[in-house]
């Protein structure tokens, strides 16, 4: 998306995330077999994970003190291999919210890391040219 020739992007960008949500939902999330049951409007979206391709980079959230800005990266290069990490997919994640986005990240939970375990239950973010997003079948019924 491109805001770069506007003097004022915000509310262009209020405008359109509601937008980018709806159609993410009706593109992507719709359109995924859901096996649950539930009376009305009780089923949960379904749980979307995200696989890296091959061995790639990924960033993870620095956890900041008080006072302290968030950063990503922490712990320098670190790469994955797909049977190295299980990462549920949050959103796109873009470093810019002006000019040009993107979206070139995916915005990830980090599950399950073994060698690093530590950082379970952290966010991170993958290129999307180095990974996919698939319907996780196994962690439907789990909201977290």
């Amino acid at each position: 998306m491109y805001f770069a020739r506007k003097e004022n992007v915000g509310p262009s960008l209020d405008i359109y995330e509601p937008i980018r949500k709806m159609l993410f939902e009706s593109i992507v999330v719709d359109e995924l077999f859901y096996k649950g049951t539930a009376d009305g409007t009780d089923i949960l979206p379904p749980a979307l994970k995200v696989v890296p391709k091959h061995r790639s980079r990924l960033l993870v959230k620095a956890l900041g003190s008080q006072g302290k800005a968030n950063y990503w990266g922490e712990g320098g290069d670190l790469y994955v291999s797909p049977d190295d990490i299980t990462l549920s997919f949050i959103d796109y994640y873009d470093f810019s919210n002006i000019s040009l986005r993107d979206f070139q990240y995916y915005r990830c939970k980090i599950l399950r890391f073994p060698s690093h375990s530590d950082y379970e239950g952290r966010e991170a973010l993958l290129q999307a040219m180095d990974g996919g997003v698939f319907h996780d079948e196994e962690h439907d019924d789990d909201p977290s």
